[in-house]
């Protein structure tokens, strides 16, 4: 099993588990290609539906190359006071590297002790050398953006990836839900779309500008904006 693969399903495990969910992942997303024919990038796309709090795909990338990808959105669908939760890992011959990104749209931007826990645990790796883009100034403090040292212990990417997922899955089902906390989410959604974002370039190449648009509001960030008032779920 590739490390990317070993990551994805101990995050999956822990989010689902002692959950009432449902694996819903289109069929047209589940495996795809690019290019279609010579295959130099092969996708694979997973999509839950998570009572209580909303949604997670995970998407597996492999190149030829040697490149592994792994990306995990978590979209608080049904309105949870908690950031929309981002992990990106990619591992290749001398660089790995995991960026956990909180971006919290929520109407009362409450404090996440047991986020910043994280970040302080892992503050001390080395920070990730990133180009200037729009989505980085929307990031929590406590985002984690590092690199992970060839001379360190392979098993630490895995540990900030799971310590990550339980704390935000601790905080997500520890809070109440609001409808007015989508509208947020979902403008932030937009912007994803119309600005861009690390991953855009290469699936609007697979999907064409329209198929990405709709694979993005249907697997990536699910859901429906509110415009209602706010309301207590």
């Amino acid at each position: 099993m590739k490390e990317t693969e070993f990551i994805e399903d101990k995050i999956v495990d822990i989010f689902t588990k002692h959950t009432d969910f449902e694996e819903i992942t289109p069929d047209e997303y589940a495996a795809f290609s690019y290019p279609k024919h010579i295959k130099i990038m092969n996708f694979k796309t997973r999509l839950f539906r998570i009572h209580d709090y909303g949604h997670l795909m995970t998407l597996l990338t492999d190149t030829r190359l040697g490149m592994q990808l792994l990306t995990c959105s978590f979209t608080p669908s049904e309105g949870k006071s908690v950031p929309y939760l981002l992990i990106d890992v990619m591992l290749m011959k001398k660089k790995r590297m995991i960026f956990v990104e909180y971006y919290d749209r929520t109407r009362s931007r409450m404090s996440q002790p047991l986020l910043d826990r994280v970040y302080q645990k892992y503050a001390d790796l080395p920070d990730h050398d990133e180009k200037l883009a729009w989505y980085i100034s929307e990031r929590t403090d406590y985002s984690l953006i590092k690199d992970i040292p060839g001379d360190m212990d392979k098993t630490t990417l895995a540990h900030v990836a799971v310590d990550s997922v339980r704390s935000y899955k601790v905080a997500a089902f520890s809070v109440s839900s609001m409808r007015d906390n989508l509208i947020g989410l979902y403008e932030f959604r937009q912007r994803m779309i119309d600005e861009g974002n690390p991953s855009s370039s290469v699936l609007k190449k697979v999907f064409g500008k329209e198929g990405y648009e709709l694979f993005f509001t249907s697997c990536v960030m699910p859901g429906k904006p509110e415009s209602k008032k706010e309301t207590t779920i």
